[in-house]
């Protein structure tokens, strides 16, 4: 219940920190165009089993076939869940980077230093979470303002960001295994 309370507000929230972080120039946009590498954002989330797991019935909107049991064994047994993934997960682009969720459930891609855990700790394996995803508030992970403005909703684009040349890693804030790294040119 404590994630789909957390899913519901993390959409609310997610709009509103977009909103604002457009008005203070937070991420610049561009038109997309040849220059701009669409990153696609995938999952196989069976609705029925996920919705009835995560007690929200618009935690996975999708018409993927993974099960929610499936989705945990194997995690479990590899650390990561081979249907969710970005795509592609390296490339090159000349001016920036947009994406398309092409999945079942919300999905971050948040630019990170480096590659780390999320704000789901049952799902960063051990791994301590990157801080552009989230932070410890007592002994609880909290998503932070970053992960939040780039929430992508099921079925949703992401807003086109201008990159500058250089190396960038971004990941899922929820689903850690999820990462890309774009080079601009």
């Amino acid at each position: 219940m404590r994630i789909s309370m957390f899913r519901r507000f993390s959409c609310a929230v997610g709009v509103t920190v977009v909103a604002a972080a457009a008005a203070i120039g937070y991420t610049a946009t561009v038109q997309a165009g040849p220059s701009i590498r669409t990153v696609q954002l995938r999952d196989d989330c069976d609705p029925a089993t996920f919705n009835a797991a995560l007690h929200d019935p618009h935690a996975c909107v999708g018409g993927g076939d993974t099960t929610f049991p499936d989705f945990i064994a194997e995690f479990t047994a590899q650390g990561s869940v081979d249907e969710w993934r970005f795509n592609p997960d390296r490339s090159e682009a000349d001016r920036g980077v947009n994406t398309q969720n092409r999945g079942g459930e919300a999905h971050t891609f948040t630019e990170v230093k480096e590659f780390g855990g999320g704000f789901i700790g049952l799902l960063n394996g051990g791994a301590a979470p990157a801080p552009q995803c989230a932070t410890m508030v007592g002994d609880e992970l909290v998503p932070t303002e970053k992960a939040l403005a780039t929430l992508v909703p099921a079925g949703a684009n992401g807003p086109t960001t201008q990159l500058a040349k250089g190396t960038h890693k971004f990941q899922c804030c929820i689903h850690p295994w999820m990462q890309s790294v774009i080079t601009i040119k």
